[in-house]
């Protein structure tokens, strides 16, 4: 596959295009991803706002030749803040827009340096949380200050480098059950909190609220659980488990903030949540964090199928809820706090090569470290190369020295799409244990600005990570 940029102005932006980059960063602007599809009036608008001038990927989306009619849309510019807030003329309740402070978490420990303590942080968190979930569904006190201090420890990792975690929990626990499904939601508020600098007291708060959000859950019976599709009666029904986690919460003596997260947490913007039917900025702030978390992973892993979605198709039916379902600042923040193509995102390069994401860069979310699989076995045990697409001659000259010819020819080295994970034999589990045995080796060796950059060359019969080491001692 190959990207072919085109410039075009502002003003002849239309519906169809897909936006690959502009003339300003993204982080100047209030786009939650690097890449957007121009879906309606409203992108069009805000783009107009903030550009002068656009390139578009004719190869995503609609050709500005193709183009006969642009949309009569008003090129004044509008506040980025008040174009979204529209509490009161939609008759929700007024929401103040989130508070972004960027600079408060700024060092990021190396992924390789971090997944040791990240694992034994998680292993811990998950033990403590199921012991817990099981007590309270007895009425029996739990070690509530235990929980409380593996949750202390995996928002101490996540603030140090949000990646680890991210890789353990997409790739390592692999089933379905409603305590992993609690734990990744969890995850991604807490990246999300980091990301907008959220003060780390608010964070274990947050934390905390969206792991024992479905607590309740154990009250209702498996059957209504595992269905697909319920009748109005069985809603109500189902929609009880907020009630009974609230009132489960509330006899193990929890604190009254955490309770608020789950009991709000299944509220909506636009008022057609539950249990209250709140709107707007009556939900409070962490229960409308909770929300979107647990959305987002709801769609990314669903209850139902063995095959979650890819990660660009998830973020986009996220993004469409903005502005109803959710606050729409929060899900654009949200969606930039996590990336387009989250770290173990299966994707394709414009090469036609496979690859695993392996780490992000969070200035540039669209040109992450990659590692690039063996093409006819695609095993976690094959050949591999690990290339940081931030500098793309390197990878160039990475894939032409592993023998990849195509990296020659392509206008643009970047990545094309993210890919179904069951659509490929990439043991994903055996990508992270392989991964997990070689990190402390990695441990024993610094690495600098130069390592980083540094791109390992294809070795065949090695483990998928077992080169790492090697790299980062060179």
């Amino acid at each position: 596959m190959s990207i072919k940029q085109v410039k075009i102005n502002a003003d002849d932006i239309t519906i169809g295009m897909f936006v690959s980059c502009l003339d300003r960063p993204w982080n100047q602007t209030p786009f939650p991803i690097q890449g957007l599809l121009v879906q309606g009036p409203k992108e069009i608008s805000a783009l107009r706002a903030y550009c002068d001038y656009v390139y578009i990927d004719i190869t995503k989306g609609r050709s500005p030749i193709a183009v006969t009619v642009s949309p009569d849309i008003s090129g004044k510019k509008k506040s980025p803040i008040s174009a979204r807030n529209k509490a009161g003329v939609d008759g929700y309740h007024q929401v103040t827009p989130i508070e972004v402070r960027r600079e408060v978490y700024r060092q990021v420990v190396p992924l390789v340096k971090e997944v040791e303590l990240a694992e034994k942080a998680l292993l811990h968190l998950r033990g403590q949380f199921t012991l817990a979930a099981k007590q309270i569904a007895k009425g029996r006190d739990f070690d509530y200050q235990g929980l409380k201090d593996c949750v202390a420890d995996m928002v101490n990792s996540v603030v140090r480098c949000p990646d680890a975690f991210t890789w353990l929990l997409r790739l390592r626990l692999k089933d379905q059950q409603t305590h992993d499904h609690s734990l990744r939601s969890a995850l991604w508020a807490v990246q999300f909190a980091r990301y907008i600098g959220m003060p780390k007291d608010e964070m274990a708060i947050l934390c905390l609220g969206t792991l024992l959000k479905d607590v309740g859950k154990v009250k209702l019976s498996n059957s209504l659980l595992r269905k697909k599709v319920r009748n109005a009666e069985e809603v109500a029904e189902y929609q009880q488990f907020v009630t009974y986690g609230v009132e489960m919460l509330r006899a193990s003596n929890v604190e009254p903030r955490i309770i608020s997260v789950v009991r709000y947490h299944c509220e909506r913007h636009d008022g057609s949540g539950f249990p209250e039917g709140w709107s707007g900025g009556k939900i409070p702030l962490l229960a409308r964090i909770a929300g979107i978390a647990s959305t987002y992973d709801a769609i990314s892993n669903p209850r139902e199928s063995a095959d979650p979605v890819a990660a660009s198709r998830a973020v986009s039916l996220l993004y469409n809820m903005r502005d109803k379902k959710f606050q729409e600042d929060l899900v654009v923040q949200f969606i930039q706090s996590i990336g387009l193509y989250p770290t173990g995102t299966l994707v394709e390069l414009t090469t036609g090569d496979v690859g695993i994401v392996i780490e992000q860069h969070h200035d540039s979310r669209l040109t992450p470290k990659v590692a690039v699989l063996d093409q006819e076995k695609a095993l976690a045990s094959g050949e591999y190369i690990l290339l940081d697409l931030k500098d793309e001659e390197a990878s160039r000259k990475a894939l032409l020295k592993g023998g990849r010819a195509k990296a020659r020819s392509v206008e643009k080295l970047a990545i094309a799409r993210d890919l179904e994970p069951s659509g490929y034999d990439v043991d994903l589990s055996s990508v992270t244990s392989v991964f997990m045995k070689n990190a402390s080796k990695v441990l024993e060796s610094s690495m600098s600005g130069e390592e980083e950059q540094a791109l390992l060359s294809s070795k065949k019969g090695k483990g998928f990570f077992a080169g790492l080491r090697e790299h980062f001692r060179h």
